[in-house]
């Protein structure tokens, strides 16, 4: 085995710094557009200086770019990455150390939404569209499991849905807390140590017990009732909410005139407090799906932009629209398409910061950090998708709706130059071309 890559840069070279527009890393990627932040990384667009080929740039935040830990714990997520290809899996594609940037690690770029953007809008899916997302996040963790990794963080932020011509798929990202069966992998975590959403931990990993892949059958489950009724099973104060969890409490059974009682027994199975008493795998919890619900249709959860679906979907479309003869005021008048960004909306003398969920001719889908007001004239600060160019523009807020802490506001935009409506009308059609 090689010795692993120093996690600092040698003596005499600069310190690392935090990645940034136009920055390069490892002489091969250069950074366009950010995509998210987090306490301990940034994700960015990039795109290889030779091939043009565009990924998303993993690498850590000035905060943990001080910790060797966390330098470690990156690379280890790009050797476990390593040993996984499955389609619901996000691919891995160089890994590294920069001298002036650090740690990082170059992935798949997904054009799509994050579940999280999509209840946050919706509140709900319906019931056939959650066990299908299921069944596809089921057969991810079952490879995942095979491999002898837990991911201990599986929640709606870390699920990703992007188009194909067969249909929506499901994607499994952010393998940073994810542990390793093997005895010799490095333990990167202190004792008291909570690695994971308070919400989708079960109650073992919140009181540091033994962990398998129950512990993520755990989480599917909560994920798998929020999707359903527009809540997770234990609501309250965090502190309550994990004394009932670790106290053994039965969550209440789903009662959702929607929900089939044999999939709301289903998911009360998979979050027992007990992991001896839920389903012993993913491959299990998707067979008890499957049985409850009975046939099961192709997930569609994510709108379809031109070009976004094969000939005979689309040939299908437009008969399908002709015949229905929509009412021309409803018609929806520019095509979306998926795109993460940060963003910033100002306001009566406010900001509030946000990230975009997608993005049209016509307006953008921003998930936001705090209140805005419905009906009033704001300021977009973004970033173009093409140029990376960011530019402040003027928009209405059209609609607001909240999901638990989570707002999604719907922008629709003011009189935009003709650089910018060409950049995002370019960006659109370009996602509408979605991966086989």
């Amino acid at each position: 085995m090689k010795d692993p890559i120093p996690a600092r840069a040698p003596e005499g070279r600069p310190p690392h710094v935090e990645l940034t527009l136009g920055s390069l890393v490892a002489d091969r990627y250069v950074v366009r557009r950010a995509i998210a932040r987090g306490g301990m990384c940034t994700v960015h667009e990039a795109e290889h200086r030779v091939s043009g080929h565009r990924v998303a740039l993993k690498a850590l935040t000035s905060h943990a770019l001080a910790s060797e830990a966390v330098h470690e714990r990156l690379l280890r997520e790009a050797r476990i990455l390593g040993t996984l290809r499955h389609p619901n899996v996000v691919q891995i594609l160089d890994a590294g150390v920069c001298p002036s940037h650090g740690p990082f690690l170059a992935l798949e770029m997904i054009e799509g939404r994050a579940l999280d953007g999509l209840l946050a809008v919706r509140t709900r899916l319906p019931v056939a569209q959650c066990v299908a997302l299921v069944v596809q996040l089921c057969d991810a963790l079952d490879d995942v499991h095979r491999h002898g990794v837990v991911h201990r963080d599986v929640k709606p932020s870390n699920v990703l849905i992007s188009q194909t011509l067969i249909g929506d798929r499901v994607e499994l990202i952010d393998f940073g807390v994810a542990s390793e069966s093997d005895r010799d992998a490095p333990k990167l975590t202190r004792h008291g140590e909570l690695l994971g959403t308070v919400e989708y931990m079960s109650p073992e990993q919140l009181l540091g017990t033994t962990i398998d892949a129950r512990t993520d059958v755990y989480a599917v489950g909560v994920l798998l009732h929020e999707c359903l009724v527009g809540a997770v099973p234990f609501t309250g104060p965090a502190t309550t909410t994990i004394a009932r969890r670790i106290s053994g409490e039965k969550a209440p059974l789903i009662a959702h005139p929607d929900v089939p009682r044999a999939l709301a027994d289903v998911v009360a199975r998979a979050i027992l407090a007990d992991a001896r008493d839920r389903f012993a795998s993913a491959r299990e919890l998707a067979f008890a799906c499957l049985d409850a619900l009975g046939e099961l249709p192709r997930l569609s959860l994510l709108e379809s932009p031109a070009g976004g679906s094969s000939l005979q979907d689309e040939y299908l479309a437009r008969r399908a629209a002709k015949s229905a003869e929509p009412d021309p005021s409803t018609r929806r008048r520019h095509v979306r398409a998926p795109y993460v960004t940060p963003a910033r909306i100002f306001f009566n003398d406010r900001h509030v910061d946000c990230r975009t969920e997608d993005v049209s001719e016509g307006g953008l889908l921003a998930i936001a950090s705090a209140d805005v007001p419905n009906g009033v004239e704001v300021r977009v600060r973004v970033t173009l998708p093409t140029q990376g160019k960011v530019v402040l523009l003027p928009a209405v807020t059209r609609w607001v709706r909240t999901h638990r802490s989570t707002r999604a506001v719907g922008l629709a935009f003011g009189e935009l130059p003709d650089d910018v409506v060409a950049d995002i009308r370019t960006y659109v059609e370009i996602v509408g071309a979605p991966r086989g």
